[in-house]
């Protein structure tokens, strides 16, 4: 006994629609009377379903038919021994359905929770450079607009400054430095996942080297947030959501406006203050500058701890980079004798 299903037909030369009647026999043949059509079931490709949407039936030769008569494409299936889509049996039986929502739920949740760090380094190191180029545009504009204005500094300091930096970014053009005063943030340097990288003047101020070699091991250390992509993991991992739309659709403007807030708040944690740390000690010494800069200068704000009520500017910087004797040990302990 044959089956019949209702169609519409396109026959690949013109847009035209033809509506036609397709017949299953039992010798599992396909028939169109109307177009002379008659091939082995075989050569037939039956689109899976998908609730009630229109089925998608291929011929060969470019002909193709769509039909709503989706309960007798299953019997057609059902009858000659064809598999439904697993999707389709899925959405066929409720409690399939409901362990499909709650495993899809559960995933998200671990995605955002428990994975978000496995999340946020997988896709901190599949985003390419034109990327967290943008992204580091449209941050540091953000920020210009917000919380920095332009440099006071002499001639002179970013002269010197500047020279350490080149030696520092050994010609790799992703490296740049900006030179920027803060009132709001105070002594601070931060790095954006693209390379460029912030120093305020505020922080240039608390220097106790007239050759800006400490100001060197702090940029140092900075460079490395940047080869580690700490910022950019935090900020992904704090927008997970909306990083992963970002990534799917090209849409970096959630990331841009998250990484402002993970350098003002700088809420990187130890392991990556001490990843970085080590980072900077390893260029210092590549550049035979000694530890002992930077050392010193992170004692001399431990010893003006005691003012921080009073100094907003110290508060800022021990907020953003926590100094403690463990980090001071570090670098001490990598001074040549």
């Amino acid at each position: 006994m044959s089956i019949f299903i209702n169609a519409v037909l396109y026959d690949g030369i013109s847009s035209k629609e033809h509506k036609v009647q397709i017949e299953f026999t039992k010798e599992r043949r396909v028939i169109i009377l109307s177009h002379g059509i008659n091939i082995a079931l075989k050569q037939l490709e039956i689109e899976s379903r998908l609730g009630n949407t229109p089925r998608v039936l291929d011929f060969p030769n470019g002909i193709r038919c769509k039909s709503r008569d989706n309960d007798n494409i299953d019997k057609v299936l059902k009858t000659y021994g064809l598999s439904r889509s697993k999707a389709y049996k899925i959405e066929s039986s409720w409690r399939l359905t409901i362990a499909a929502l709650f495993i899809t739920f559960a995933f998200v949740w671990f995605l955002l929770t428990t994975g978000a760090s496995y999340t946020s380094d997988i896709l901190a190191t599949v985003l390419p450079q034109n990327t967290l180029d943008e992204v580091s545009a449209l941050s540091l504009e953000k920020m210009d607009e917000e919380y920095l204005q332009p440099s006071k500094l002499s001639a002179r300091q970013e002269r010197l400054i500047q020279a350490h930096f080149d030696k520092l970014s050994n010609g790799d053009k992703r490296y740049t430095l900006h030179f920027r005063s803060a009132p709001k943030m105070g002594a601070n340097a931060f790095a954006l996942p693209s390379g460029d990288i912030v120093l305020t003047d505020q922080l240039v101020a608390l220097s106790r080297d007239d050759e800006f070699r400490d100001i060197l091991g702090v940029l140092a250390h900075e460079k490395g947030h940047v080869v580690e992509k700490h910022s950019l993991r935090i900020a992904i991992k704090t927008g997970m959501a909306g990083a992963i739309i970002g990534y799917l659709t090209g849409d970096v403007s959630i990331l841009a406006s998250s990484i402002p807030l993970v350098l003002i708040n700088s809420s990187y944690s130890r392991e990556f203050e001490h990843e970085a740390d080590i980072y900077a000690v390893r260029e210092l010494e590549r550049l035979d500058i000694s530890p002992k800069y930077i050392a010193n200068l992170f004692e001399a704000l431990e010893e003006k701890k005691e003012n921080l009520e009073q100094n907003s500017t110290l508060m800022d910087i021990f907020a953003s980079h926590p100094l403690t004797e463990e980090r001071i040990k570090f670098f001490n302990l990598h001074v040549k004798k």
